[in-house]
């Protein structure tokens, strides 16, 4: 008998990759439609198609059987330049070249917008959970218990910079493992210093090392949020969320990630698993997480991706003429079989290899 745990794995991935792909896609496909370029296809999903509809535009949507992705197919996107001049003035080779970069950045961004949104709406509607910068409780054994924090510390500063909640002391401890911080503590109106190493935590659903020290908060108080307090709380974490990427990026170009960090299809289904059992709000954070790292893998310049079609849209611009039909399509098969690769070797992790 299969588990339970496959059917939410798979359902969870379904949930969380479909309409991520779903708003890159229709981001080509509105910024294409205002361009005045015809879209005969789009794809939720390679492969052979399982259904779809006509619409009056004549453009075909469908879901196809390998949902690991999709695509806007657009006319005239493979033309060359010995045929432009006998295309339709809807095609997309025809367009300028502002517009040809709009339609292939526009995926990327929806994406990108899509975790803004999804973030604040989090905050919005659910209201942020404050608790002041005081010890509940401290674990036995831990960096916390070792260096002799108490009950009832009010932690004041770390590292020279003012906390003023609990939430504070959180995100500088996680962002320190393995790395001393120092706490200014005030204990019975006694001001003093603690240096203290957080312990190196490995965190199973965004899959990084953060930090920890053995300590817990007092119950939370909920404050509502208004709009702008929302956008506000939401672009700071963005921000955030966005450092990491660029952070987990700088770790995997310098070799210095490990298998354990690193995230396949597999992975992302476990993972979308976990927090569709723990709720709507996880479930939209993670989500959110998920749609910024499309968005950004998206714009890396490598061949096959919409960052390596904007870079032959940037030589364009510099040498004002187009990259040789030829030469586009040796990088774009270098693109896709480095990414080919890529996908078998993250699977390989996944898998425990």
């Amino acid at each position: 008998m299969i588990e339970t745990n496959f059917f939410y794995s798979l359902i969870g991935f379904l949930i969380v990759l479909t309409p991520l792909i779903f708003i890159h896609e229709l981001g080509h496909y509105l910024a294409a439609i205002k361009s005045g370029v015809k879209v005969e296809s789009f794809s939720i999903g390679f492969g052979p198609e399982l259904l779809g509809y006509t619409d009056k535009r004549n453009t075909r949507w469908k879901f196809s059987l390998l949902p690991l992705g999709g695509y806007v197919k657009m006319k005239g996107e493979l033309i060359t330049n010995k045929d432009l001049k006998n295309e339709d003035n809807d095609s997309f080779s025809k367009a300028c070249l502002k517009k040809r970069a709009l339609i292939i950045f526009s995926g990327p961004l929806a994406n990108l917008l899509l975790g803004l949104f999804l973030i604040t709406s989090v905050f919005y509607f659910n209201g942020k959970y404050e608790s002041p910068p005081i010890i509940n409780t401290v674990l036995s054994n831990q960096p916390a218990d070792i260096v002799g924090l108490k009950s009832g510390d009010l932690i004041k500063r770390i590292n020279q910079k003012e906390v003023k909640n609990f939430n504070d002391i959180k995100l500088i401890v996680e962002e320190n493992p393995n790395i001393p911080i120092a706490l200014l503590i005030e204990r019975n109106n006694v001001v003093f210093t603690k240096n203290i190493t957080p312990n190196d935590h490995f965190h199973d659903i965004y899959k990084k090392s953060i930090g920890r020290i053995g300590v817990t908060a007092l119950p939370g108080k909920l404050h509502k949020l208004n709009f702008y307090e929302a956008v506000f709380m939401g672009l700071k974490q963005y921000y955030t969320m966005t450092v990491d990427w660029f952070y987990g990026l700088r770790l995997l170009i310098t070799g210095n990630i490990e298998k354990k960090d690193i995230a396949g299809p597999i992975g992302i289904a476990k993972m979308s698993g976990i927090v569709l059992e723990k709720g709507i709000t996880d479930l939209f954070i993670f989500m959110a997480v998920m749609s910024i790292n499309l968005g950004l893998i998206n714009l890396l310049p490598i061949p096959v991706l919409d960052g390596g079609h904007l870079c032959f849209y940037i030589y364009e611009a510099i040498f004002k003429r187009p990259l040789s039909r030829k030469v586009q399509n040796v990088l774009l098969k270098f693109g896709l079989i480095f990414l080919l690769s890529l996908m078998i070797l993250v699977i390989a992790f996944d898998l425990g290899f």
